[in-house]
């Protein structure tokens, strides 16, 4: 219903345009007065120019009847009117500007304004191409400021539009970049770290019981090594954006991790024995990913009907182990997966074992858990 409402300045227009008609209209009219019905259809005219904008081609017919087809058939030319002129061309106009089919309001209104002419003087050709040029003229004025109008606000369109695609692709190509130096810091310089803590962690076991100032000298050297790996790690969260800041994932969001096998139509055996909310954030992280890592090559490689997943956290072990019923075989040397794995359990002094076993395949991992917490808590994520 709000869509008929006219405009308050269309009312106000509309009004101004009706005090201004009947008033020319009187004065015109000399001592005797205008004819009621004249004076009626004027105000019926202009009155309906307030709807020009919400409803411009019943404006437009109305108003034409109102201002020209009765009038004309009483014998009264209002023409002389200023309040006429600018009411009647303002209706062509803002037909041609608003109307949704503005060449049928043409048609339409062209025959009318014949009709007013016929009927107040008869067929006069000159009279009417004259009303004609006026009504068309007007209207090609408003189809004229239609148009500049479109174009104006398509340009201002593909004027935002461009700027906005060219901040999208700006900010793309940061994010881009931002994830370039983050794969090759995780892929070179993570994975160097990495390898050295493991090499000095190796060369520490090897010592005697009687070197203790190299085993003190090879511990900080490897303490170091796995803070300056969960600073990394940090660094790269903050290179890959918003989001990464969240807390890593760990063995209490393992119903999780099973998840995606579940949806996959795999039957999925979870156990958890012991407490795992209280293990050092690195162990966590470590043992999480090993599951991961094990759930992943189950789905892409085994063809497995069945997974089993076992976690025990003892007093300082946490032992892992996922079992599947696919094909089993002799895990690939030059798969990273496995050499993930291994990685991660090495780096907290545990170990993975892969292979096959009677009817399927298995992942055994076994992480010491530090009681006084000696191994850095957050080595990060070293995948």
């Amino acid at each position: 219903m709000r869509r008929w409402v006219p405009h308050p300045i269309d009312l106000a227009v509309a009004a101004g345009l009706t005090a201004a008609t009947q008033t020319e209209l009187w004065l015109l009219s000399g001592p005797e007065g205008p004819l009621v019905a004249v004076s009626a259809s004027l105000a019926v005219g202009t009155v309906a120019f307030a709807w020009h904008r919400v409803a411009p081609m019943a404006a437009l017919l109305v108003g034409i009847t109102g201002l020209a087809v009765v009038p004309g058939a009483y014998g009264v030319d209002p023409a002389a009117s200023f309040g006429w002129f600018v009411t009647a061309l303002g209706l062509m106009a803002s037909a041609g500007y608003h109307a949704r089919r503005p060449v049928v309001a043409l048609a339409v209104s062209l025959p009318l304004w014949a009709a007013s002419i016929v009927v107040q003087k008869g067929l006069v050709p000159e009279d009417i191409l004259f009303a004609w040029l006026l009504a068309g003229g007007a209207w090609l004025a408003g189809r004229a400021i239609a148009g500049h109008t479109l174009r104006a606000e398509l340009s201002e369109q593909r004027a935002a539009a461009a700027e906005q695609q060219a901040q999208w692709r700006a900010a793309a190509a940061v994010a881009e970049e931002r994830l370039r130096i983050a794969r090759e810091m995780h892929d070179v310089v993570s994975h160097s770290l990495s390898v050295m803590t493991l090499h000095v962690s190796g060369v520490r076991r090897l010592l005697r019981p009687d070197q203790v100032e190299e085993r003190a000298a090879l511990e900080t050297a490897e303490r170091t090594g796995r803070e300056a790996v969960a600073e990394l790690h940090r660094m790269l969260g903050v290179l890959r954006g918003p989001g990464t800041d969240a807390p890593a994932p760990g063995l209490a969001r393992l119903p999780e991790l099973l998840e995606p096998a579940r949806a996959a139509g795999l039957q999925v055996d979870c156990a958890v024995t012991g407490d795992v909310h209280t293990l050092p954030p690195g162990v966590d992280l470590a043992a999480y990913r090993i599951v991961q890592e094990a759930i992943t090559n189950v789905l892409r490689h085994a063809g497995a009907r069945r997974i089993e997943c076992s976690v025990d956290r003892r007093d300082h072990v946490l032992e892992l182990r996922v079992t599947d019923d696919g094909r089993g075989g002799t895990p690939s040397a030059g798969g990273h997966g496995l050499v993930g794995m291994r990685e991660r359990a090495a780096l907290y002094g545990g170990s993975v074992e892969a292979g096959p076993v009677p009817g399927g395949f298995a992942v055994h991992a076994v992480l010491p858990v530090p009681a006084d917490r000696t191994v850095p808590e957050t080595a990060g994520d070293v995948r």
